[in-house]
């Protein structure tokens, strides 16, 4: 075995001035590079010179113990910080790591650290990571690598600029401070931009970076004080687990060259290894890895203390590294690669100049001192990166006690405090305490997992875009068509553009005469992929790059408003259909759900299903059924059963979430996951009944169907079953239809709602109605980290018996909320609202919005967000509507109206049919 010896150089305050060698321990070698830049429109190339010296040594054997509670199983920083938390929380745990610490994917990590992001979540997660370094900061008492010199980030148009100020605002809640700058402000903080190449920026003072080493260094110290332990060169060969009941596995142990380390938990943390590590114990993660690069430039006298900058629209950041400046970016062409070798330590890869040559106009125009700076040393490493630029966290559903922590996108050292406190959170506790659903490995469908050509498009996607501006309403090209309902085609034909949810395509809004396909991805041309000719879907994706009122505006508008006055149709098929049977399926239903579901056949009950905590980790339907005839309709079983519908984009979250509850409380029950075999068409609107009533010889009136039943009926001899429910506060219907059936019942339906004004309608359509009615929308306005009383729905929280999460429901029911679900109106008629906008009361920061839509009913903005009160005291219905209210979008404060509920149809009279 060789050893390489290689030295950094460093600066006082600022980190790695540039690198001349680097790293211990390593099978290859690193080369670094010193050249001139050329000209910038002049190909770059560059000739590396090896500095390395390898010697012989001697590795110790290491020990390892007989048991652990925790095993984690890498050493960079996902590993280290969770190793940290689980530390201070008093467990058991160890980290194994196959080489040496940071020798994976850390060690020549950016490290920048940016506060503002477009998501509430990752915000929370970032001020976790900035805790952490203050807690190690004080524990002893030297700073753990972190280098506050601030942030810029750069725009060269007013849509750009306009998401920038959407983000200052939504940092304003949670407390950081953002300036919105001229580029005349801005050359005074960073005197070597050109003031003329961009339109503005913003300044953050509390963006900085993070010392990989330092960082891990710091955390591995002080776990190790708190009696963790860490085992260096020390590979895992297997992940030993033991098939328990229902076929259902778990983890029981590892495997490595010194011994058998028997523990019930494993954290996955390897990095770009991780999707070997995970077939190592039997599952799939979709993760790619990837060359990432930057560049370190010659010293620059004064550039010492600058901020960093990102340039979104040129894709690119530059930090200051000592007297240097790095330089990297996400190009539209990265190296993909296959694997990593398992030995790969402290190691990198040639610089590819064709690839990373993307990057030069962009820099020198922002910064023309680069176009005469040479570059000192090229840094290319594999990166990991996964199908939507999120990490990978949680339980894998599959495997008990298989936990994640990987997948960082090349953003470890930034998230990795606040997700090292979620994780070791979610292992001790069961549940995360931050509403991870963007993180979860669960986001993502077991088929979804499986297929290594969907996630190797979406990866590659979500790195050529990670610096595009994340409009609301923006949908992937790649991966499309990877799952599509039995309706698809004929939605197509009738002009629906298609969004894309966990895998499936379900209807936008409708374009009535007009054909839109999706075309197979095509990489933008890169890889030698020829480019679509014609891609009409992009094009309609351009219309909703704005963050004002696209001009389909009016086109959803007409859906929502026939659903109001006439009636609409929607396609529902990609919802979560669960049957739960077994001969404890109603002890199950009553621990599982919130409401009282001990009700008679064909009864459909709205509730909540909770986590120990108090959080809703799904809201759904229940409705107990009969055995039938043997359809998936109406199947046979034994005993009762309960017929469980879920929204489509947490459909997988709460087969999961059920499916974990039941096995954990060990009831003699199961779920059968029926959701492919049925298609649903929600018809909703005053001429629903009159509609349905032309397809069938059921009688639709109230007395014999009332609202919230179900029936097996007949529709042109297809037998379905029909649910007298609404999402959007009309008299409607859902027909649940046997797939072979679909088509038959679809064309029935169009052919008798002609002379009704029935009119097709797709989910940004839904999504208005729901809002404006108050409904909720779970992983927007209610997720994990919301109570049911907080939400405003203790009314399907029944006050008898056991339920999971009972006890934090009764805790705020006795003792009051500190936060309370609000719904808004702007008073402004033409200003549109898209969520995380700033909510005042009294001109006090009390909130932000959730969620917002437009309401064509009322014809302006709404909104819902949890407020807070200023000092401390419940959130009470007085205080609700005894304030002034402001919402705060872009920079500007527009006046507001505050409802405890909506004002939409408060008497539910247009549910039960009355439209007197």
């Amino acid at each position: 075995m060789t050893k390489i010896k290689t030295f950094w150089i460093n600066t006082v305050d600022q980190y790695c001035s540039g690198i001349k060698t680097v790293t211990n321990e390593t099978t290859r070698m690193i080369r670094t590079t010193k050249s001139k830049l050329s000209p910038w429109n002049v190909q770059l190339k560059a000739r590396r010179k090896v500095l390395t010296k390898a010697e012989e040594t001697t590795i110790p054997r290491p020990t390892v113990p007989e048991f652990a509670d925790v095993v984690i199983i890498g050493g960079g920083s996902a590993g280290c910080n969770a190793l940290y938390h689980l530390a201070k929380l008093g467990t058991n745990a160890i980290l194994l790591e196959k080489s040496k610490l940071t020798s994976g994917t850390t060690w020549h990590t950016a490290g920048m650290f940016w506060r503002l992001r477009p998501n509430d979540v990752d915000i929370q997660l970032l001020d976790g990571t900035l805790r952490t370094i203050k807690q190690l900061e004080e524990e002893t008492g030297e700073n753990p690598g972190f280098i506050q010199n601030g942030g810029l980030f750069i725009a060269h148009n007013e849509t750009r600029m306009n998401e920038y100020k959407r983000l200052v605002t939504a940092g304003k809640y949670f407390g950081i401070e953002a300036h919105v700058l001229t580029p005349e402000e801005t050359k005074k903080l960073y005197p070597f931009i050109d003031e003329k190449s961009f339109t503005g920026a913003i300044y953050s003072p509390q963006d900085g970076t993070i010392d990989p080493s330092i960082l891990v260094d710091a955390l591995t110290k002080s776990a190790k004080g708190l009696g963790s332990k860490v085992i260096e060169n020390c590979p895992v060969h297997k992940i030993i687990t033991q098939e328990n009941d229902c076929s259902w596995k778990s983890v029981t142990g590892v495997e490595t060259p010194y011994g058998t380390i028997r523990t019930k938990c494993v954290l996955n943390a390897a990095g770009v290894w991780a999707g070997s590590l995970a077939k190592l114990a039997g599952v799939n993660i979709p993760l790619i890895p990837m060359k990432h690069a930057y560049v370190v430039s010659e010293p620059i006298e004064g550039v010492q203390g600058l901020p960093n900058i990102r340039d979104h629209d040129g894709s690119l950041y530059i930090k200051v590294q000592g007297s240097s400046l790095q330089i990297g970016g996400y190009e539209p062409n990265p190296i993909i690669l296959k694997s990593v070798p398992r030995d790969f330590s402290f190691g990198l890869y040639e610089l590819d100049w064709t690839v990373f040559n993307t990057h030069v106009n962009a820099m020198v125009e922002l910064v023309p001192k680069l176009k005469t700076t040479g570059i000192k040393s090229t840094v290319c490493g594999p990166e990991s990166f996964t199908p939507d630029h999120k990490p990978l966290m949680g339980e894998d559903p599959k495997l008990s006690g298989f936990f994640y922590s990987c997948g960082y996108n090349s953003a470890g050292m930034m998230y990795g405090g606040g997700c090292g406190e979620q994780i070791a959170s979610w292992i001790i506790n069961g549940r995360p305490e931050k509403h991870m659903f963007s993180y979860d490995v669960r986001r993502f469908t077991s088929d979804q997992v499986r297929d290594s050509v969907w996630a190797n498009e979406r990866s590659h996607e979500a790195y050529a875009k990670n610096y595009s501006t994340v409009f609301p309403h923006d949908s992937p090209l790649s991966g499309r068509n990877f799952k599509k309902d039995v309706f698809h085609n004929l939605l197509i034909k009738n002009g629906a553009v298609m969004e894309e949810a966990q895998g499936w395509e379900r209807p936008g809004w409708y374009q009535p005469g007009k054909i839109t396909l999706i075309p197979p991805y095509d990489y933008y041309g890169a890889y030698g992929s020829p480019k679509n000719k014609r891609n009409d879907y992009a094009e309609i994706l351009k219309k909703d790059y704005t963050f004002d009122f696209p001009e389909h505006h009016d086109v959803i508008g007409s859906e929502a408003l026939s659903c109001r006055n006439k009636a609409a149709l929607f396609d529902l098929s990609y919802f979560g259909k669960y049957y739960l049977c077994g001969a404890q399926s109603q002890e199950a239903a009553n621990y599982l759900f919130t409401a009282n579901v001990d009700r008679e056949v064909n009864r459909t009950v709205y509730t909540c299903a909770l986590n120990k905590h108090g959080g809703v980790e799904a809201d759904c339907t229940v409705t107990s059924i009969e055995a039938g005839s043997g359809g998936v309709a109406d199947p046979i079983f034994q005993r009762k059963a309960f017929y469980i519908v879920a929204g489509g984009m947490s459909s997988y979250h709460t087969f999961a979430h059920l499916h974990r509850v039941i096995r954990k409380k060990g009831f003699e029950a199961t779920i059968h996951d029926a959701t492919e075999t049925m298609g649903i068409l929600s018809i909703q609107g005053p001429n629903s009944r009159y509609i349905l009533e032309e397809i069938t010889d059921k009688d639709f009136s109230d007395k014999e169907f009332p609202f919230s039943t179900s029936k097996i009926i007949d529709v042109k001899g297809c037998l379905v079953r029909a649910f007298r429910l609404s999402f959007v506060g009309e008299l409607g219907y859902e027909l649940h239809i046997p797939s072979q059936s679909c088509e038959k019942v679809f064309n029935s339906l169009m052919e008798a709602g002609k002379e009704h004004g029935l009119k097709l309608a797709g989910f940004r359509a839904m999504y208005s109605l729901s809002c404006e009615k108050g409904y909720h929308l779970w992983n927007s306005d209610l997720r994990i980290d919301d109570n049911p009383i907080e939400a405003g729905l203790g009314f399907v929280c029944r006050r008898y018996g056991d339920y999971n999460g009972k006890k934090a429901v009764n805790n705020l029911r006795v003792n009051g909320v500190k936060r309370k679900l609000v719904h808004f109106h702007l008073k402004d008629k033409n200003t549109p609202l898209w969520g995380l906008e700033a909510i005042y009361r009294d001109d006090k920061l009390v909130g932000y919005l959730r969620r917002a839509e437009y309401s064509y009913v009322y014809s302006n903005s709404i909104g819902q967000g949890y407020i807070t009160h200023p000092l401390g005291e419940n959130v009470t219905k007085n205080f609700i509507e005894s304030g002034k209210y402001e919402i705060e979008s872009m920079g500007k404060r527009y006046p507001a109206r505050a409802y405890l509920h909506s004002p939409f149809d408060p008497e539910n009279k247009r549910l039960q049919g009355n439209y007197n």
